[in-house]
């Protein structure tokens, strides 16, 4: 699945439903991380990046830069072939894009393939993502609206 295709969209506001410009870079950001062009991705992302990994990653933590995001993705890539993630729900709220994802690839060492759905909470100002927080859940994600 391509991520133009079947993701459901809510989006709070006047129009229910219609992609906004966040949505369709988000969108386009990880079709361009799926296809392994981080130059898209890193121009659509702030310098100073805070971004957050779930306290059960080895990258667990608060981390800033664009520059330490992009080769924590890369190691991704590196790690695993046919390495994806499709965005299945996204959910807008002002400035915040909660993106309900199904992670996928198969271990470059050990074969093991991996398939997991989790939740990327980005905050969007000026076209650009500016933070970015990793959830397990779609629950934990919601939650965080609050």
């Amino acid at each position: 699945m391509g991520c133009d295709e079947h993701v459901e969209v809510h989006v709070k506001g006047d129009t229910p439903g219609v992609p906004t410009a966040n949505v369709e870079t988000l969108r386009r950001g990880y079709e361009a991380l799926n296809s392994g062009d981080l130059s898209v991705v890193h121009e659509l992302l702030d310098p100073d990046l805070e971004w957050q990994e779930d306290p059960a990653s080895p990258e667990a933590g608060t981390h800033q830069g664009r520059d330490s995001f992009e080769r924590f993705l890369r190691s991704w890539l590196e790690s695993f072939d046919d390495f994806r993630i499709e965005p299945e729900e996204i959910i807008e709220e002002d400035d915040r894009l909660i993106a309900l994802v199904h992670q996928s690839g198969k271990g470059r060492a050990s074969g093991v393939v991996v398939e997991v759905r989790i939740a990327h909470v980005w905050t969007v100002e000026g076209g650009r993502a500016v933070r970015w927080k990793s959830y397990p859940s779609r629950e934990r994600a919601l939650e965080s609206r609050s």
